[in-house]
């Protein structure tokens, strides 16, 4: 059974919605940021998806998924994204929050746990990087290329394959899945998802990774193909206090995935009790 959710849109100082689905009836307060999926489809489209994700830790934690701002301008940077969710947390009166940071949704929470440590008790950054390599610049350069000629079926297949164990195992099938996909992922603002993922390719937070002062849980897979696992390795060793997990075989969809990732979470947020 889905567990039950609520969704609002909080206007910004500045004037755009924030989309935000919340869920759950426990103590803890935990934000989470998605990755670059959001560009597709925020929280609140995706509710649903997002119920069923998150619906064995709803009796346990108070969740609030966090959408980035529904138009993205031109230049928007990974500063400016975190800009807009320091207001959110500060609006809604949620910190010191277990900050849980999703794939591209790392860098935001990376600059928020540093610059605002009064929002932040806990910090998780799941499959995710704090810098963009030539590998993973790579791989969004493909991605815009996918989008600026339409090809949504082809990028829908390729983020599914680099994400799920399982879809690699159906490579088979691609022929009939990829329409399917593409039909379903298609987003209704293309330059959403487009400003989203220029955002990132100029990512590199090195140099703040030593701010960050909470407890934080670095999660990732040992085959990711978007950030490999000694660039996640090399994040973990800048932050003084992370504790570093990889999932053995396990995509860049670990988090999604693997059964030590909940575990891990809970682990977490009890030892900031």
């Amino acid at each position: 059974m889905l567990p039950h959710f609520d969704r609002i849109k909080l206007r910004l100082s500045t004037g755009p919605l924030m989309p935000i689905v919340t869920m759950g009836h426990g103590r803890t307060p935990v934000v989470y940021i998605p990755g670059a999926g959001d560009g597709l489809s925020t929280a609140y489209d995706a509710a649903w998806n997002m119920a069923w994700f998150f619906r064995s830790r709803t009796p346990h934690q108070r969740l609030h998924i966090i959408s980035r701002r529904e138009d993205i301008p031109a230049d928007y940077d990974i500063a400016d994204h975190a800009r807009d969710y320091a207001e959110a947390l500060d609006r809604l009166q949620l910190g010191p929050v277990v900050l849980e940071c999703n794939s591209a949704g790392g860098p935001i929470g990376q600059l928020i746990a540093a610059h605002r440590p009064d929002l932040v008790r806990a910090l998780v950054l799941a499959s995710t990087t704090h810098t963009i390599d030539a590998h993973a610049q790579g791989v969004f350069t493909g991605w815009l290329t996918l989008v600026e000629n339409g090809h949504w079926a082809e990028l829908a297949w390729d983020t599914t394959v680099r994400t799920y164990r399982a879809a690699q195992r159906a490579q088979w099938a691609a022929p009939v899945l990829k329409p399917i996909l593409g039909a379903l992922s298609r987003p209704t603002n293309p330059d959403r998802f487009k400003r989203l993922l220029e955002g990132l390719l100029r990512v590199d937070n090195s140099s703040i990774l030593r701010d960050i002062s909470c407890p934080t849980l670095v999660f990732g897979g040992t085959r990711d193909p978007i950030f490999g696992s000694e660039l996640q390795r090399q994040m973990a060793q800048g932050i003084p206090h992370a504790r570093f997990i990889q999932a053995k075989n396990y995509l860049h969809g670990a988090d999604l995935e693997s059964p030590d990732y909940s575990k891990a979470v809970v682990e977490l947020i009890t030892d900031t009790h």
